[in-house]
């Protein structure tokens, strides 16, 4: 089998999609595979050569340039055939890779960076940035493989790629059944995996929570990911927050395994993301993750995600109406027999529609076509 080197700049080595879900189902069809990560844990794990080269600076500028650079000569040291990238920091060193080593390239696109910058307010002449970053993604992409994670941003590139694969982040149900409740948890409580950041609803879900605080409804809110800079102080701002923070566990960033061992002390899960550009186009991947493990959740009512309703799998709500929300979480917190029935339909519905094990035959046909 071919040799295959995945390269990052940004991501942890044991990133879900890059490592878990990627990395070693290509190890587990026999590719040679390596994975060459910022500050990452060298060694053989799951069949995976891990290959690490030192982050000194946090710096975008630093991280776009000399860790790049640093992580292309490493992957170099592989001798792998195909490189596999999944950060836009990256697309030059694609285009180094290329025209000078010949080697065959593969862009991974995780989301839609074109409407990501938009939503950025602190940023001055985003339209233009906007512009400029899409027209130079469109061009790599007639010299790049291009994998997508949603199908959204599939307009992007299918006029203009050299290929064009979905693979959509769904969740390895197989994988996540030793998680599964057989029964609902006795413990009160609400968790949350991703970052934790103002338009991913942090605010609306501490205001939500106040609300079920003042009505005395037990609770504790597993609150899994990084933290955005200066979300905490904006936090304690809140009226709401004094009242609830002794009821509030905020663990960081955790492996997603890890973060699963929270669901036998919890009784729903949670997806609240803004209306941003983003957002309203891409799924959030951790629903399905919920749907699988048996957690009953909540998630914003885009029109992407009118299949929940329609499905009776899981709720939506206003990511803005704090009573709402509330409302919801009541609902979800209690015993009604209807969340039984709920939990079962969306475990049928991942297993049959979302789930990785679907994703990773198109990610291999990927490979055997460019192999063959």
């Amino acid at each position: 089998m071919d040799r295959i080197c995945h390269i990052t700049n940004i991501h942890d080595w044991n990133d879900t999609r890059i490592f878990y879900k990627e990395c070693c189902s290509l190890a587990d069809a026999g590719y040679q595979v390596s994975l060459v990560a910022p500050d990452a844990e060298e060694g053989i794990h799951n069949g995976v050569s891990v290959l690490s080269v030192a982050r000194k600076s946090k710096s975008r500028i630093y991280r776009a340039s000399f860790l790049a650079w640093a992580v292309m000569r490493k992957a170099l040291t592989t001798k792998a055939k195909i490189i596999h990238f999944h950060d836009p920091e990256l697309i030059w060193i694609g285009f180094i890779l290329r025209l000078f080593y010949r080697k065959t390239i593969i862009f991974d696109v995780h989301e839609n960076l074109t409407a990501q910058i938009q939503d950025k307010q602190w940023l001055k002449f985003k339209r233009l940035i906007a512009w400029l970053y899409g027209r130079m993604e469109r061009f790599a992409s007639r010299y790049f493989h291009i994998v997508i994670a949603e199908e959204s941003y599939r307009y992007l590139f299918e006029k203009q790629a050299k290929s064009l694969t979905p693979v959509f982040n769904f969740p390895e149900v197989e994988k996540l059944q030793q998680f599964s409740q057989d029964t609902r948890s006795d413990q009160n409580g609400i968790l949350y995996v991703g970052v934790v950041s103002e338009i991913r609803g942090i605010m609306q879900i501490i205001q939500a929570l106040g609300i079920l605080k003042r009505k005395n409804i037990p609770f504790t809110f597993h609150c899994v990911g990084p933290i955005e800079d200066g979300i905490i102080s904006k936090l304690k701002a809140l009226d709401e927050y004094n009242d609830v923070k002794e009821n509030i566990i905020f663990y960081g960033r955790k492996p997603l395994f890890e973060a699963y061992q929270l669901a036998g002390q919890s009784k729903m899960a949670l997806s609240l993301l803004h209306p941003t550009p983003n957002y309203i186009r891409s799924y959030s991947t951790k629903i399905f993750e919920y749907m699988a493990i048996g957690l009953p959740f909540v998630v914003s009512d885009f029109p992407l995600y009118s299949f929940v309703t329609e499905r009776k799998i899981g709720a939506c709500v206003n990511p803005f109406d704090t009573h709402g929300i509330a409302k919801v979480f009541e609902y979800l917190l209690s015993d009604d027999p209807e969340i039984a029935r709920q939990i079962d339909r969306a475990r049928h519905a991942v297993k049959n529609d979302f789930s990785w094990e679907s994703q990773r035959e198109k990610l291999l046909g990927l490979y055997a076509s460019i192999t063959k």
